[in-house]
């Protein structure tokens, strides 16, 4: 397999962008932490976000981010990102290379198996799979489905009508008359027999897709890597397995002295933020900080539980039900956790894909206690255009439905980076303009290029990348929020 992995890093061109790199970073040599390992690697904090197929390129960019000596301390993602962040989080230990093992497992997935339908329309199920596909690789597919049904009843009606007006003339002209009316009654039946169809296709959580050969994937992936990279520990198997061996932390970590900086010690706890939002509640939930809210032990619960959750995109996938959750946990855990104001538990949870509220968690590793931060935190992005570019036009009402719903689920993570811009220097976009990151069905070539352009990003950035203004930067950042003489209402 490793042969395979290499011939399709060659194929994408991506061999060629980690050569010229490690060719310049021979003359500019990498400083991009304070926090490093025995064995010279630097680490830092990585948030990644959601994006769907797009996803590939985040893999592309952290293997790009891993060949110039970089590890990843803690971890966090959305959706797509949060599939990443998992798999890093669970290959091998923290000073570990992991990106070829990764780029093995979506190389041996069929994606378009992620798309599985339910088990109990399967004929449906083959339907809805072929619709998607073709509306996914045609362009105008939607649209011109609706404009032929829509000009075939007018022309229908039309027919009807004319030659019911013809049967004054002709005797035989009511026959085709009739003919046209049973057409149209008949597409109208069928109409609403495929909505209605549609509809208990989409029960349980209202979702295209049950999600289940994906969750399968997920966890099988998780649970082939050991303990601490030691087969005698076992495998992990469940979040107490998971907590074991993510927390363990690289022999020799150390950190290089700052005068600015309080703190010297070398961090100790590493975290894994996976964003979800339970629909019941209406709340943004991080796992695995937050297990406790939904399970009552450690053991009951699979780490690929939380990426299941994550990757619920709405309507294309079921949402990740919880049930029995009022008594597998209570009321003082709710309240630390969500500051919950009810007297009771709901009964069940339904989470969805974290995107509908924050697809780029860039603020779960901001902590005031840090003014001068031993390591950056870095973010990927996943982006069809430049940002801040007006695409908006008032063409229909789907168009505006979409704007609106846009604007609300990227708020709350712009609304961080606008009071925090620090933290924007260490945030890099991969732009995907022309992949659909709902094409599950991509050919290897697609894969090969959306790979390439994560790797050419993070190549990119690790030359842009300067951890002096950065550290900088977010000094006076804290300054800013932390001088309430020069700013008595605490505004930014």
């Amino acid at each position: 397999m490793e042969k395979i992995v290499q011939e399709f890093i060659t194929k994408s061109g991506a061999d060629q962008v980690i050569t010229d790199l490690q060719a310049y970073l021979k003359d500019h040599p990498l400083d991009v932490s304070d926090v490093h390992d025995e064995q010279g690697h630097q680490y830092v904090d990585l948030v990644q976000e959601g994006g769907g197929v797009w996803g590939i390129a985040l893999v592309g960019y952290t293997y790009a981010l891993e060949k110039a000596g970089i590890r990843f301390f803690s971890l966090a993602g959305t959706s797509a990102g949060s599939i990443n962040a998992m798999l890093l989080a669970c290959t091998g230990n923290k000073e570990d290379t992991k990106s070829e093992k990764i780029i093995q497992h979506f190389l041996e997935l069929e994606l378009f198996k992620i798309v599985d339908g339910k088990s109990t329309n399967w004929n449906f199920t083959k339907l809805v799979k072929r619709l998607i596909q073709r509306a996914i690789v045609e362009q105008y597919f939607i649209s011109n489905l609706v404009g032929f049904f829509h000009w075939t009843l007018l022309f229908l009606l039309c027919f009807c009508l004319t030659s019911f007006a013809a049967n004054f003339f002709y005797d035989d002209a009511r026959w085709i008359g009739l003919g046209a009316a049973i057409l149209i009654v008949a597409l109208i039946t069928f109409g609403v027999y495929v909505f209605f169809r549609f509809k208990d296709f989409t029960r349980n959580g209202y979702g295209l897709n049950e999600g289940v050969f994906f969750h399968n994937w997920i966890k099988k992936r998780i649970s082939e890597n050991d303990i601490e990279s030691n087969p005698a520990l076992g495998k992990i198997n469940d979040l107490e397995d998971f907590e074991k061996h993510f927390k363990r932390v690289p022999p020799g970590l150390r950190v290089r002295p700052d005068a600015s900086r309080v703190v010297a010690s070398p961090p100790a706890n590493p975290m894994l933020s996976i964003i979800t939002c339970d629909v019941v509640t209406g709340r943004k939930i991080e796992f695995p900080r937050m297990w406790d809210l939904y399970w009552a032990k450690m053991k009951d619960i699979h780490p690929g539980d939380f990426v299941r959750a994550s990757m619920s995109i709405p309507l294309f996938f079921q949402t990740f039900t919880l049930s029995g959750v009022n008594k597998k946990s209570n009321l003082e855990i709710w309240q630390q956790e969500l500051d919950w104001k009810g007297v009771v538990l709901p009964g069940k949870a339904q989470l969805v894909d974290g995107g509908t509220l924050s697809n780029f968690p860039i603020s779960v590793f901001s902590n005031p206690a840090y003014p001068v931060p031993r390591m950056p935190t870095w973010g990927i992005r996943l982006m069809s255009s430049l940002p801040d570019v007006v695409s908006y036009r008032k063409s229909s009402l789907v168009s505006y439905a979409n704007a609106i719903i846009g604007a609300m689920r990227a708020n709350y993570d712009r609304d961080f980076i606008s009071k925090n811009r620090a933290f924007d220097l260490g945030v890099k976009a991969v732009y995907l303009k022309g992949h659909n990151w709902l094409n599950f069905f991509m050919t290897t070539e697609e894969k090969c290029e959306i790979f390439r352009k994560g790797v050419e990003a993070g190549a990119e950035f690790l030359r842009e990348f300067n951890w002096e203004d950065y550290k900088k930067a977010r000094l006076a950042n804290w300054k800013k929020q932390h001088a309430p003489e020069q700013n008595p209402n605490n505004f930014y």
